[in-house]
């Protein structure tokens, strides 16, 4: 039986012989093709509980290789939903509460599509992905989506959200990237709003993704970033020691809490918030 490590021993291998012939990318949307090509041969079901449509296998194949499957797609979303709610119930709020919220990254509308039902909330979402989002504005019609480049800025002015969320973002941005979207985060956000993104901590180390040098760079602290020539995609991933993330790639924010490897995906989760003045948390610290 080939264990999880070793089987990611021998992708890592595999990744980086294609990546230096210039063929990763094309072989990564090659392989989510054929996901999504299995996917639309079996007869499931095309639209949630609800009635919302299902975006076709070939979109939710690129956010993740599981989700071209319908029923996890739509798990995952609702999980990931539930996590929000969950996380902003424990800092004393709750998503009912926001006059408006980001869903940044939003994909294919994998999460957004469970605020249908939130009687007073502005939704938005965005994303780097044209067909995407004309996926939701065709089919998601309480939202107000938008499509981004890989740089900054938004397409929102300053203090406009009092919840922006990202999952599986700051994982697939160079540091450089990384930084530059923090401080756009920071900006749109309102005074006490609140910033939740996921990233991959230290469970990850246990997954032979990282050689020993990398390992090395991240128990001293610093980020992991692996095909950086990918930025945007799946391909392109990044590794947070917890710590680098609190006191340097969010050092403007407060840290409200944070859950380690709490998902399916064994992401970390961190809930942050924007001082109510600027400077706040230096001052404090």
């Amino acid at each position: 039986m080939v264990t999880e490590p070793a089987h990611w021993g021998l992708r890592r291998r595999v990744l980086n012989v294609l990546d230096n012939l210039h063929l990763a990318r094309p072989a990564v949307r090659a392989y989510e093709l054929a996901l999504a090509a299995r996917s639309s041969l079996r007869a499931g079901r095309t639209r949630d509980a609800g009635g919302l449509p299902l975006p076709p296998a070939s979109l939710r194949a690129q956010i993740g290789p599981r989700h071209a499957d319908a029923d996890f797609f739509l798990r995952s979303g609702e999980q990931h939903a539930r996590l929000i709610d969950d996380v902003l119930h424990k800092s004393g709020s709750s998503i009912e509460e926001m006059d408006a919220i980001l869903d940044w990254g939003c994909g294919c509308g994998r999460v957004i599509r469970h605020w249908s039902s939130l009687p007073r909330t502005r939704v938005c979402g965005c994303d780097i992905n044209q067909k995407m989002i004309e996926w939701c504005e065709a089919n998601l019609g309480f939202a107000d989506v938008r499509v981004t480049g890989l740089e900054p800025p938004l397409p929102y002015p300053d203090s406009s959200f009092d919840l922006v969320y990202a999952f599986s973002v700051f994982t697939h941005l160079t540091k450089e990237l990384q930084h530059s979207w923090i401080r756009e985060c920071f900006r749109v956000l309102k005074p006490q709003g609140y910033l939740l993104m996921s990233t991959m901590g230290e469970y990850y180390l246990s997954l032979a993704r990282l050689s020993e040098s990398e390992r090395r760079t991240f128990l001293k602290g610093d980020v992991v970033v692996l095909y950086e020539g990918s930025a945007g995609t799946s391909l392109c991933s990044a590794y947070h020691p917890p710590e680098y993330v609190r006191r340097t790639l969010a050092a403007d924010f407060e840290p409200v809490v944070f859950f380690p490897a709490v998902d399916d995906g064994r992401h970390d989760i961190h809930l942050l918030r924007k001082p109510e003045r600027v400077g706040a948390v230096a001052d404090h610290a």
